[in-house]
């Protein structure tokens, strides 16, 4: 995700060095046209002025004359025309191309804004689920940790009621095994208890 960025920032940073190249030509060349056109307006406006320029005497040079000239000037006057339409018209495409230039530039920025702000918010979601699972799993291996240890505890525990089991079960055997013997002994004490008293009363 930070590459391509990257890449688009990179992207972004040529296309408005071009954008700015580009508005910088169009302004040049509506300058040099516009004086281009107002000096051609002037010159041209002189010539369509009455008594101007294109009025001009029959006269030689002792005599001075009053009837118009030989040649007339209605062929520059179209020709003069032409060209400042001509000028007027590439100012207008140029004027034009400043601002599709101008629409393209605020298009690709804007275009450029939306991808970063939604990169930066899928980097911050994508570090917030690394940070989750790292979290999740620094948990779990504590859980393993400590269930772990409860097993060594419960296994110790059970080995030790397994021993005292045992001990338990070896008493009960001695018991049950010496029962008879002890029962015997019981029995014969008391049968020495009971001869003890006969002879104890008949010496009275």
């Amino acid at each position: 995700m930070q590459e391509q960025m990257k890449r688009a920032s990179e992207t972004r940073e040529a296309e408005n060095g071009d954008f700015q190249q580009t508005v910088a030509d169009q302004r040049l060349t509506q300058m040099i046209l516009a004086k281009a056109l107002k000096r051609m307006k002037q010159v041209y406006y002189l010539i369509q002025a009455p008594g101007g320029p294109h009025i001009e005497t029959s006269g030689t040079h002792t005599d001075p004359g009053n009837g118009p000239a030989r040649f007339t000037n209605y062929e520059k006057h179209a020709g003069g025309s032409r060209v400042v339409s001509m000028i007027e018209e590439v100012i207008a495409d140029s004027k034009k191309t400043e601002d599709e230039a101008i629409r393209a530039e605020e298009d690709a920025q804007g275009a450029y804004e939306i991808f970063m702000k939604d990169s930066n918010k899928g980097i911050t979601s994508s570090t917030e689920m690394i940070m989750n699972l790292r979290s999740a799993e620094a948990k779990g291996r504590e859980d393993m940790t400590m269930a772990k240890e409860d097993d060594k505890a419960t296994f110790a525990e059970l080995n030790s009621l397994h021993e005292a089991s045992g001990d338990l079960h070896k008493s009960c055997d001695f018991m049950i095994d010496t029962f008879d013997a002890r029962q015997a002994a019981r029995t014969a004490e008391i049968e020495a208890l009971g001869e003890a008293k006969a002879i104890l009363s008949g010496m009275h």
